[in-house]
């Protein structure tokens, strides 16, 4: 498949946006699903927690395995899994049967993600891939500020459980699309033997790597910063502040626009300073953010304001961390990009599930466990930065 496909592209985008999708479309939800088959709101966490458990350990298999059997198949396999994953959500009749659910939905999810990216190698080269990948960064831009909206409403109408309908009909139309438009676009003669070895050889050879493992955490752990708020903010905001549901998603949209903002910026920047530098100001900023944002959690001096503003330069500055920290962590592995970036998304998710757990666990109604948590994250974030990646980074090694 040489030519430009439309087809590709509007595929290629909605893949990236699975697993977006199904953690913002359904956050409005969680404080209302913990009503009705939980009772406590960690247990609602708990679900985010399994989502980001399963991005993760998929992001490490399905690379290496679509390399050596194709990407067809492989992604027929993962939108199945997402599909039935979506339907057991639907029909979950209690917490724990959500979270099990939650975790097959994202393991099926992971399979777009990462394949996408590969099939975008597969069939473009030059401008043609910058268009193509183009398209599913903004993909990643406008699902987290329509999904929250479009959920949140959902909510209101027609209960927390037609979300995982709605993902499931996406889920649908995009094996359709897949099974009907898109043919295989990694050649047999250009496949890989899906060995053990190589594969857990790739792994170590990052791990080893102490400037990219460290840019790696440190991206992870800002990264982090914004998954403890996916799970705190429902609750800050719709218990805490009485925020009706359906006005959620503008709150979370702010946010959003932060990224987009901070991203527009170091993409004209970048070339001029470098991405470590870039990296060292999006991390403190977000170190700063989150001083502030613990300070207002504490009092509450000014409301639900104090806590909106502090948390727009803490998530805003993923936009400055999040190219910049795989940018450097690629440096030492062209030979293992996909490796690579399957570790960073393996750890990203993995922490990020652990904070989800974190703020269930230390939830007391207020704004602080959420704050603290931030406020740690981003300081560690800082320190790994520092220690393992500046460092290195200045001596020349």
């Amino acid at each position: 498949m040489t030519k430009f496909s439309p087809g590709l592209i509007f595929l290629l985008g909605a893949l990236a946006a699975l697993g977006a999708a199904a953690i913002d479309m359904y956050l409005p939800s969680l404080p209302s699903i913990q009503s009705e088959l939980g009772g406590v709101s960690e247990n609602a966490q708990f679900t985010l927690s399994s989502f980001f458990i399963g991005l993760g350990v998929g992001q490490l298999f399905y690379g290496p395995i679509s390399d050596a059997l194709g990407r067809r198949k492989v992604l027929v396999v993962g939108l199945l899994l997402y599909c039935l994953g979506s339907l057991f959500c639907f029909f979950a009749g209690t917490m724990m049967e959500l979270v099990i659910a939650r975790f097959f939905q994202a393991l099926g999810a992971a399979a777009g993600g990462v394949i996408s990216r590969a099939m975008v190698r597969d069939v473009f080269n030059g401008e043609k891939a910058a268009q193509a990948q183009s398209f599913i960064n903004l993909a990643f831009s406008l699902t987290p500020l329509m999904a929250p909206l479009v959920g949140g409403y959902l909510l209101i109408f027609f209960g927390w459980r037609s979300t995982f309908l709605a993902l499931l009909l996406f889920g649908i139309i995009c094996l359709l699309i897949l099974v009907l438009k898109i043919p295989e676009t990694l050649p047999i003669e250009k496949r890989n033997s899906l060995r053990l070895v190589p594969i857990v050889s790739g792994y170590k050879s990052v791990l080893r790597n102490s400037r990219s493992m460290g840019s790696i955490i440190a991206g992870a752990l800002a990264f982090s910063c914004m998954f403890t708020y996916f799970a705190a903010s429902p609750f800050i905001y719709i218990d805490l502040f009485k925020i009706p549901d359906q006005y959620y998603g503008f709150l979370f949209g702010l946010n959003v626009l932060g990224i987009i903002a901070t991203s527009f910026i170091n993409a004209r920047t970048v070339l001029k300073y470098g991405p470590l530098v870039m990296l060292r100001i999006g991390v403190s900023i977000m170190c700063a953010g989150s001083i502030a944002l613990v300070g207002m959690s504490i009092f509450q001096t000014m409301g639900i304001i104090g806590i909106i503003i502090p948390l727009f330069f803490v998530i805003g500055s993923i936009g400055f961390i999040g190219a910049n920290a795989i940018s450097i962590a690629l440096e030492a592995f062209g030979e293992l990009a996909g490796t690579t970036a399957s570790l960073f998304g393996f750890t990203q998710m993995t922490l990020g599930a652990f904070c989800g757990f974190l703020v269930g666990f230390f939830h007391d109604g207020t704004a602080v466990p959420m704050g603290v948590i931030i406020l740690i994250l981003a300081f560690t974030s800082l320190a790994f930065l520092t220690l393992f990646v500046s460092k290195v980074g200045e001596s020349g090694n």
